[in-house]
């Protein structure tokens, strides 16, 4: 107990307090109650006194801390600690998992020693982006409770993990964007750097992005950490591709591709392969954009990358080579995603497919798909919205046309 009754503790003493008292919903008036007044309760969780021997033990028998402080515990906790966040950093997944299950099986131990920042912010990085919302959002509250009590690196990290949340679950680039430079006034390393990059070409600001991406690539190269080179490797293609320099991105796109085929990766390999054909395509590249080997095709669209039966379908439009069709409708039938719904019901109406033109020739239908594109891929959504463009020309209607493309110019 002694260790933590001084001034330079004090923090971790207003931590462990205030952090268990919230979790088990219980007021201040309620802890204090018998030991002493609220405001001075308020006062020890924020670390701006140091109260007796007796009221600390009080207030933790009425927590029901059981307080350890041992070096043996501490030695252990924050070498899991570390471990789980550096596993979590190389996005070695799998092992973070078992890491994490590791340290949740000591949760309550955590919860009464000076780790439990440390330990609460490991919670916050398992489930950040993870469906299991409740649990993110109350440990995230939670941590802004003591959000003043953090040390420096405990807010690069609590910023940090909240920012990458805010960017991945909500369509919300500039709140997310707004979190991570929060976190940037308190440390930096490649996934700040990579999700930096991420909201900015989400905003629209490929320059930026790709400085970002580009010093995330270096840190990632520093530290050796493969995964991540090839994440910002394509990252760095996908912001050329955003500024229309596909030529250039399937460098970069090609550059990803050996590392994920060193690597072993089928997922990457097919990401790549995606994005690879999706460049060509955009070049008009047709025939081309459709050799990717078949064991690499993807079947699913992100927002990295795109489903082979959308790329295949585009491209045989482009070759003006209706006979697709057949071959392609398997790819759609069975899959109940609204994009690819919508596409194959355009394969049931083909007199709303000009093959001459090289366009879907109705209005409503390319809006519905420039909409579900929306939500899973921005590259995929502008290139329907260029070919809205291109109907509107087709049919004479050339202020609608000047109007969108003006739109999507932001001008």
């Amino acid at each position: 107990m002694k260790k933590i009754i001084n001034r330079t503790n004090g923090k971790i003493l207003g931590s462990i307090i205030k952090m268990n008292r919230l979790h088990q919903n219980m007021s201040q008036k309620a802890l204090s109650e018998g030991i002493c007044v609220s405001s001075y309760l308020s006062r020890i969780e924020n670390a701006e006194i140091i109260p007796s021997e007796q009221v600390i033990s009080e207030l933790f028998d009425a927590l029901a801390i059981h307080y350890d402080d041992s070096e043996a515990f501490l030695e252990a906790g924050e070498q899991l600690l570390k471990h789980f966040l550096d596993e979590l950093n190389f996005n070695e997944f799998s092992t973070s998992k078992q890491l994490f299950e590791a340290i949740e099986s000591q949760a309550m131990s955590f919860r009464h020693s000076p780790l439990i920042i440390d330990y609460t912010i490991a919670r916050l990085a398992f489930y950040c982006t993870r469906k299991e919302r409740d649990i993110f959002n109350e440990t995230r509250e939670l941590l802004l409770s003591v959000e003043a009590l953090m040390t420096n690196l405990q807010k690069f990290r609590f910023y940090l993990y909240d920012g990458i949340d805010h960017a991945k679950v909500y369509t919300d680039p500039a709140g997310a964007h707004e979190k991570l430079l929060s976190a940037a006034e308190y440390g930096m390393n490649g996934h700040l750097y990579y999700w930096l990059g991420f909201t900015e070409l989400e905003m629209g600001k490929t320059v930026s992005a790709f400085k970002w991406f580009d010093q995330a690539l270096n840190q990632y190269v520093d530290e050796a950490n493969l995964i991540s080179i090839i994440g910002a490797t394509e990252m760095l293609g996908m912001t050329l591709y955003h500024s229309g320099d596909y030529n250039t991105g399937l460098q970069y796109f090609e550059r990803g591709l050996k590392l994920a085929k060193k690597l072993g990766s089928p997922a990457y390999i097919a990401s790549i392969y995606s994005n690879i054909a999706w460049g060509r395509l955009c070049l008009d590249q047709y025939q081309e954009a459709l050799n990717i080997p078949e064991e690499h095709r993807q079947y699913f669209t992100t927002e990295i990358s795109i489903h082979y039966g959308i790329i295949a379908f585009l491209a045989n439009l482009g070759m003006e080579n209706p006979m697709c069709i057949h071959e392609l409708e398997p790819l759609f039938s069975q899959d109940e995603k609204p994009l690819m719904k919508q596409l194959y019901a355009l394969f049931k109406m083909p007199v709303n497919i000009n093959w001459s033109e090289k366009i879907i020739d109705h209005e409503p239908s390319l809006k519905r798909l420039i909409d579900s594109a929306s939500t899973c891929n921005s590259s995929l959504a502008h290139y329907f919205i260029q070919m809205l463009i291109r109907y509107y020309k087709s049919n004479r209607r050339y202020k609608e046309a000047l109007e969108l493309q003006e739109n999507i110019m932001g001008i």
